[in-house]
């Protein structure tokens, strides 16, 4: 999964970015109303104890300001500022009546954005666990659903005089590297960089239920001819590709059904409406250095490192781990260049076997390395794909029983998600970026998601666990450490 490809030393990047995105988020805020089949899907599939939010905490070090300190008005300028260039972070869900379609974006006619950003403070020290702990608690809460579906938090208090900003959005509205995108609006590449000002925004009129279901009756015509008729071109023009594709859709299906339940792990619980959060830090040089030298990639690393880590966290609680493998889903992006700076969720997903009991570290990473050259060969991310597509036209309340059924999957233990971002200085209202830490929903009976987001050098790992699930979750990040230093050591680096 890659994103901002080949930009570690593009200056104009952003920019470049902002102007993309401006096209990109005006086009689908014309054209695309409606809420894509996935993107539904993470309203259906919530619940009081499953939110179907991500987050991240981007902490940050204001020293070099004239006063030593990033004010929450300057935020909130920053945040008003550029807010146009996502229009909609400026819209909310509205559902049509009877559920007889997908729901669709409209304007927030209330918005108000003092609704959504807030202001906190850690008490002292203001250390990893404070802030773990305070995060962990505004992000069990649900979000809102009469407003648009996000967050803004400063954080003040933390150790060495540093600050956090805790965002928290619908998965509904963007994946991880459509976040990472919208990131490039509120992020510069130089601490001066000007804000800009806010621009005049007047809501367009909330559609009566007459229009919406006007809406709806259109483009439940219109899209699906569009849809057969690219189908239809594609065929005609490329009879044996089309035969192919589908051949190898049908195959990577099989190939997910035919993976078979997960094996039993303690990490396969009804989870809570609680949540648990830790972070921690793998340096990006030491991840390369490792993939290097042993040939493979760093999202193989990350998942061997992260194999390591729970084999250690499961061994501290005298669990018998012997050979276990435990069942990793690893999103993928499906996007491409047309679809960067688009809302909404383009994302698949690989299913991989990651052992975590007693092993050389280089012994496990062949294994993980093998496993996913392998799954890439078989297309299996494509079959994962196929199956969310088929739910493409389904009516809504069939479409909201499937996404109920796939949240109680027997198919996997844990989540494990990275999103690679620039490996260059980043600047929020003039504050450096020294690490981001991304937090991934749960899904029922799934009680740990893992999400890693590199930015500036820095590999954050961010641990979400269910709160009876995972008491021990503050201990992750000393046992990725160790993984890590096991792993470099067998490396040679």
């Amino acid at each position: 999964m890659q994103v901002f490809s080949g930009v570690s030393n593009d200056r104009n990047f952003l920019n470049r970015a902002r102007a993309v995105y401006g096209v990109a988020s005006r086009r689908e805020h014309d054209m695309a109303d409606r809420l894509t089949a996935l993107d539904a899907m993470f309203l259906y599939m919530e619940r009081p104890n499953v939110q179907m939010h991500v987050a991240s905490v981007a902490v940050l070090d204001p020293s070099a300001l004239p006063d030593g300190r990033l004010r929450f008005k300057d935020l909130k300028a920053l945040v008003a500022a550029r807010i146009h260039k996502v229009p909609r972070f400026r819209q909310k869900v509205e559902f049509l009546p009877l559920n007889v379609g997908r729901p669709m974006w409209v304007d927030d006619a209330h918005f108000d954005l003092d609704f959504h950003m807030r202001r906190a403070a850690l008490p002292e020290p203001g250390g990893h666990a404070e802030l773990a702990d305070y995060v962990q608690r505004v992000h069990s809460r649900a979000l809102d659903r009469s407003r648009s579906l996000w967050e803004m938090y400063l954080i003040e208090g933390l150790e060495d005089g540093r600050v956090a900003v805790y965002t928290k959005t619908h998965h509904a509205m963007i994946d991880g590297l459509s976040g990472i995108d919208i990131a490039s609006v509120l992020y510069d590449l130089a601490p001066d960089e000007p804000v800009g000002e806010a621009e005049p925004w007047t809501p367009e009129p909330t559609p009566s239920t007459a229009e919406l279901m006007r809406r709806w009756a259109v483009d439940s015509v219109t899209h699906p001819m569009e849809a057969a008729a690219v189908q239809a071109s594609t065929a005609m023009h490329a009879p044996r590709a089309a035969v192919g594709a589908t051949r190898t859709a049908l195959a990577s299906v099989r190939t997910v059904i035919g993976s078979g339940r997960a094996p039993v792990s303690p990490f396969n619980v009804e989870v809570s409406q609680s949540r648990r959060f830790s972070f921690g830090d793998v340096a990006l040089e030491d991840a390369k250095a490792i993939k290097n030298a042993f040939g493979t990639t760093v999202n193989d690393v990350i998942l061997t490192v992260t194999a390591g880590a729970l084999g250690r966290l499961l061994e501290a609680r005298d669990d018998d781990v012997g050979d276990l493998s435990l069942r990793a889903m690893v999103p993928v992006s499906t996007r491409d260049e047309s679809q960067r700076m688009a809302f909404g969720n383009r994302v698949s997903m690989f299913f991989v076997d990651v052992p975590v009991g007693p092993m050389d570290p280089a012994e496990r990473l062949r294994l993980i390395a093998t496993q996913t050259r392998d799954l890439k060969e078989k297309r299996q991310a494509l079959g994962a794909a196929s199956i969310v597509g088929m739910t493409r036209w389904a009516p809504p309340t069939l479409h909201a029983l499937a996404a109920r059924l796939t949240s109680k999957q027997r198919f996997i233990n844990l989540v494990v998600s990275n999103v690679p971002g620039p490996n260059v200085p980043l600047y929020l209202a003039g504050v450096r970026l020294i690490a981001m830490y991304p937090l991934m929903p749960l899904i029922e009976r799934t009680a740990l998601s893992i999400a890693i987001t590199s930015l500036s050098g820095v590999m954050g790992f961010g641990f979400t666990g269910d709160w009876d699930a995972l008491p021990d979750i503050d201990a992750l990040p000393a046992h990725l450490t160790a993984a890590v230093g096991d792993l470099k050591k067998a490396a040679g680096v």
